[in-house]
């Protein structure tokens, strides 16, 4: 028997080293966002989306015909689907979707999965997708809670983080800044209802000529509609910050529930509502022909 070899008598590895640069893992990160699955995951959410203002519809129309109509916001939807076997499994999958939407918000904003581009334009939508994904995380944990048997008052909840949030300092600002934002989403959702610009995000040439002619309905009443719901809402929180008084501030249910309050407030709620229920419907046909 001979000595023993030597490490240095072995071939070197000539296998390449896995190259975990900064640039290579964001090039993954963004091949990842713009996969297919990402997609998927989008369709999927849109569908809960349009799902749970469906409910919100429902229950504000209830409200308007004097049929009950309690926690008229996401927070009610979901306390609603929760009181039953069946319908808590359809909570288990709002509550999904809503994390499957999240996440591709967040591959569109922040890896720019839908080429919005980096100009000023590109940058102003991507950083509405931005908001969008982070208010859907918070609905998701809203979501998560209601099935772990947690009872949230949207309306209470508005009016306690309202409350923390004005005795900081700057707090009113902070309110009014929130406020001004609600009230500036509100204007985008109006302009792109009676623009039609929310065409750009649907797969057209997929769509005939009389569908188009119903979807471009269904998004324009949509859109108005609920740059309305956020305009009250924005309102108030704009109210509340000038008047140092957290009561004033109201959530989307609190919202709609100031429409029924208001002179001929029943029929207002009403079309409101059959708005947001055409929003809905809109929501359904994004989940075909979004371009997600």
């Amino acid at each position: 028997m001979g000595p023993p070899p030597r490490c240095d008598d072995f071939p070197p590895d000539t296998r390449p080293a896995e190259d975990m640069s900064v640039g290579n893992v964001a090039a993954r990160a963004r091949r990842t966002a713009r996969s297919r699955w990402i997609g998927r995951l989008g369709r999927f959410g849109l569908g809960a989306q349009a799902f749970c203002f469906a409910i919100i519809a429902v229950l504000a129309l209830a409200l308007a015909l004097g049929l009950g109509g309690r926690g008229i916001d996401p927070q009610g939807a979901f306390v609603e689907l929760d009181h039953h076997g069946w319908t808590k499994a359809l909570l288990v999958l709002v509550a999904i979707g809503f994390a499957g939407y999240s996440i591709w918000r967040f591959a569109q904003s922040l890896f720019d999965r839908g080429r919005q581009g980096s100009d000023a334009s590109g940058l102003g939508r991507r950083g509405i997708q931005l908001v969008q994904g982070l208010v859907y995380v918070g609905l998701t944990i809203s979501a998560v809670r209601v099935l772990l048997g947690s009872r949230p008052n949207g309306e209470r909840s508005a009016k306690h983080t309202a409350a923390g949030i004005l005795g900081w300092p700057g707090g009113p600002v902070l309110v009014g800044i929130l406020g001004g934002v609600f009230l500036i989403m509100a204007v985008v959702n109006a302009y792109w209802g009676l623009s039609g610009r929310f065409k750009e995000s649907l797969e057209l040439e997929r769509i005939g000529r009389e569908d188009e002619r119903v979807i471009s309905v269904l998004g324009r009443i949509g859109f108005v509609s609920l740059g309305v719901v956020f305009a009250v809402v924005g309102w108030f929180l704009i109210k509340a910050a000038v008047d140092f008084q957290a009561d004033a501030v109201v959530s989307l249910g609190g919202a709609l529930a100031t429409l029924a309050r208001a002179t001929y407030g029943k029929w207002l709620l009403g079309a409101t509502a059959c708005g947001l229920l055409v929003y809905a419907a809109f929501g359904f046909a994004q989940v075909r022909y979004h371009r997600a």
